[in-house]
């Protein structure tokens, strides 16, 4: 990364030497003197696009404002519309890509990514993940999740959008099932997670769901559980008791009572609502 409190010393002995204000700097850039300020402090740096026009007004490169930092001369090439052919020339390692890329846009940081993405790591990109745009992101975390599955993208996680990460998710889920999911869950939608529940619901029933079930909607674990009732009866709630509604439980807790009484609560008692165990004491009381 460029030493912005260096390159601020720089450009601020370079506009004394030549006895020019931060006003009149400014003024010759057409941005504020805030700006100027900014960069002499070592808060911010120069954009880019004004590196050119700094280096012009005070008669010196680039590299003399920069302090020729490790990506200096990539970001000279970028400056004269020729790094492609640097690239395809030079060995560029992401430190130095790193190290520009808060300087540049998106679409810059994009062109030089996408030169270089096949000679790294996916743990590399994520010095430069925050410059680059999520098309370019995705086309990466695709590339990757080929090669090395889907849990090597969790580093890239945050950074990738959430098309991709549900498509790599179903794909995964298609190959290998519900379990391979649970690294990347959390950044998984919750409509795909559910999809894929209900799939596995379907399959291998309900306390196969008991490993991702805070990645699972309410809704879709109440459905889920009510299906369960009807099939297998109220006992086959118990292991996924605590994740259910209580109105849900409550719910097949008085059918329950209706068809075979108190006993068939016993299990599930612990999850039951207070009001409705002391309703169906009443009327256990009263038969």
């Amino acid at each position: 990364m460029f030493d912005m409190a260096k390159v601020g010393k720089n450009i601020m002995q370079l506009r004394k030497r030549q006895g020019i204000t931060q006003m009149g700097l400014a003024d010759r850039l057409g941005i504020s003197y805030q700006a100027v300020s900014n960069w002499e402090r070592g808060e911010t740096m120069p954009d880019i696009s004004k590196l050119p026009q700094i280096a012009d007004i005070f008669s010196v490169s680039i590299d003399e404002i920069l302090d020729e930092g490790k990506g200096t001369q990539l970001l000279k090439n970028m400056l004269d519309h020729t790094t492609k052919d640097y690239l395809q020339h030079n060995e560029v390692s992401l430190e130095e890509i790193s190290e520009i890329a808060p300087l540049l846009r998106a679409e810059q940081v994009d062109e030089v990514v996408e030169n270089v993405k096949d000679k790294f790591e996916i743990s590399d990109f994520m010095s430069i993940a925050p410059f680059v745009s999520e098309e370019t992101i995705d086309k990466i975390a695709m590339q990757f999740f080929y090669k090395e599955g889907f849990n090597a993208l969790v580093t890239m996680a945050p950074f990738i959008s959430e098309e991709m990460m549900d498509e790599c998710a179903k794909r995964t889920f298609d190959k290998e099932g519900f379990n391979a999911l649970v690294t990347m869950a959390p950044f998984i939608s919750e409509e795909t997670m559910d999809e894929c529940a209900k799939r596995t619901f379907d399959k291998e029933g309900f306390n196969a769901l008991v490993t991702m079930v805070p990645f699972i909607s309410e809704e879709t674990i109440d459905e889920c559980a009510k299906i369960t009732f009807e099939k297998e009866g109220l006992n086959a709630l118990v292991t996924m008791a605590r994740f259910i509604s209580e109105e849900t439980i409550d719910e097949c807790a008085k059918r329950a009572f209706e068809k075979e009484g108190a006993k068939a609560l016993v299990s599930i008692a612990p999850f039951v609502s207070e009001e409705v165990m002391d309703e169906c004491a009443r009327k256990a009381f009263l038969l």
